[in-house]
């Protein structure tokens, strides 16, 4: 009779120390995975080496502006010739946009109006390569603030408007021949002030843009 508690303590143990064991290989596989997975982020960023894209408004042209004035509804009336750069300086990595949209928006009266919104075609940009989008962006009737129609006439008079530009597209990148997941990228450039004579866009000054990509 006192033989049977002593079995049943016994199998009680055993398997305590089977959970333990299996809970023991289960966190070694777990930092094994771990580790791998760092060193496979480690060999990639020592073999490819990637940089950031950088992107740039190189051109900007504005014709037939006008506005509305208040009171009542204000409107922005324009057409926006646009140089976008778009540079890819990585040895290994290709990109291929399946997206691309840009706006013209204006930072005044208390808030951003939106004045222009344009899509640009999809491409596929190789390494090492810088393209260039030629983007026309039109206003049309555009609906605007009280005071961010009242500031846009004040800088007609002084003969150029100071604008904000944002690009945003849907990317994937393509390493080694295997394509990445998709990708957010926006571009935010600021500000692009455009002259409104004809001769402006000689004077123009290329404006570089803050990147993200999520």
């Amino acid at each position: 009779m006192p033989a049977a508690p002593t079995r049943g303590v016994a199998a009680h143990d055993d398997g305590h120390a089977r959970r333990v064991g299996v809970l023991r290989c289960l966190v070694a596989s777990m930092v094994v995975t771990v580790l791998l997975a760092g060193l496979a982020v480690l060999i990639f960023w020592l073999v490819v080496r990637p940089k950031p894209i950088d992107y740039e408004v190189t051109r900007a042209v504005v014709r037939h502006f006008n506005v509305t004035p208040p009171p009542g509804a204000a409107t922005a009336n324009a057409t926006f010739y646009l140089t976008f750069a778009a540079r890819n300086p990585n040895r290994r990595v290709s990109i291929l946009y399946e997206w691309v949209e840009f706006r013209v928006l204006y930072s005044g009266g208390g808030g951003e109006q939106q004045l222009a919104v344009e899509d640009a075609p999809a491409f596929r940009q190789p390494r090492r390569n810088e393209t260039r989008l030629d983007v026309r962006a039109v206003a049309r009737s555009a609906p605007v603030a009280e005071q961010a129609a009242r500031e846009l006439r004040h800088d007609l008079d002084a003969g150029e408007v100071a604008v904000d530009v944002r690009m945003r597209a849907r990317a994937q990148f393509k390493v080694a021949g295997v394509m990445t997941r998709h990708y957010y990228m926006e571009a935010f450039c600021s500000p692009v002030v455009v002259g409104l004579s004809p001769s402006a866009a000689r004077s123009f000054k290329s404006v570089p843009c803050d990147v993200a990509i999520s």
